[in-house]
């Protein structure tokens, strides 16, 4: 990694290092209670029905799903599918080790699914951030067209915050749990994304299988 790439890791670890201070003090319930309030107050049933799908996509079934379709696709399995099925599996992992260690419980809220594990960070938020992080670092890579490498960005990062915010609205996360998901599976997906493919003799060789 060069000094730019490191940063890119330090700096969002420290800032989850202090997020998690936070979370474990207490400090974060007031900007939680806040958000939370915010995310909910346009709530309705039919809202309700779309922020439902918008998790199903973030699903450990919908993740596994996409990662199993790359590999369908012989030229992108070496370059694309292996290193983002190995980045998630690794948030996904990590992410269970997270919550134990940490062991924050859920909302005690109106929680319009159910959820048995513990709270922080969030899971979905954490694997999804992988995934897409991964696929921007791959659009940008792979994809010469600028407006559809733009518009797949832009898809990606949407359906990360997205994803993210039914997580909240749906009450069986905090923000600063969906927060701390975010930081720690960007960090994951540019630590893999930075061994896999960040040499070009590595990239050449992928290339060619």
């Amino acid at each position: 990694m060069n000094k730019m790439n490191i940063w890119l890791v330090i700096v969002p670890l420290v800032m989850f290092a202090m997020l998690t201070v936070f979370v474990l003090a207490g400090i974060t319930v007031r900007f939680e209670g806040w958000a939370y309030s915010e995310t909910v107050e346009h709530i309705s049933p039919i809202m309700t029905s779309v922020v439902k799908v918008i998790t199903h996509i973030g699903d450990p079934a919908a993740v596994i799903t996409i990662c199993l379709i790359l590999f369908f696709i012989p030229k992108s399995r070496m370059t694309i599918a292996l290193p983002i099925s190995a980045a998630v599996i690794i948030s996904a992992l990590l992410n269970v080790i997270l919550k134990d260690i940490f062991a924050r419980e859920r909302p005690n809220i109106l929680r319009l699914i159910n959820e048995t594990s513990y709270s922080f960070p969030s899971g979905h938020a954490m694997i999804n951030s992988t995934l897409y992080t991964m696929l921007i670092l791959l659009i940008i890579r792979f994809i010469k067209n600028k407006p559809m490498k733009m518009a797949l960005a832009i898809a990606c990062v949407m359906l990360t915050i997205a994803i993210g915010f039914s997580r909240v609205y749906l009450g069986v996360h905090y923000a600063g749990d969906v927060l701390g998901g975010w930081l720690i599976g960007f960090v994951i997906a540019f630590i893999v994304y930075s061994i896999w493919l960040g040499k070009p003799r590595n990239l050449k060789r992928f290339t060619k299988n």
